[in-house]
């Protein structure tokens, strides 16, 4: 899946307002935010024309920036669960992207 402009600019605006209201609970919330844009973003990579050699660096990258954000979502999921404005946020992802 890969972010579209409007996912992009809605990202962004949330790291901006965290940025700019920065406390010690979200650090956290704004490392995941960037990450997971990075993993969607290399999700939706895919080589055209195929390239093999650059279709595996973009699955270990993918497996090196992906991994653990399902569990860290859910557990932002957890712990904002009484704001909205981060919990619509957190919505907008998938919650399962990792193969099992």
């Amino acid at each position: 899946m890969a972010i579209d402009a409007r996912m992009r600019a809605a990202l962004f605006a949330v790291l901006v307002s965290l940025g700019a209201c920065a406390t010690d609970a979200t650090p956290d919330l704004a490392a995941f935010l960037e990450r997971r844009a990075t993993c969607d973003h290399l999700r939706g990579e895919i080589p055209d024309p195929p390239d093999p050699a650059r279709m595996r660096e973009i699955e270990q990258q993918t497996a090196q920036t992906c991994a653990g954000t399902d569990a860290q979502l859910a557990a932002l999921k957890t712990r904002y669960r009484d704001d909205p404005v981060v919990s619509k946020q957190l919505a907008e992802f998938e919650p399962r992207i990792e193969a099992k």
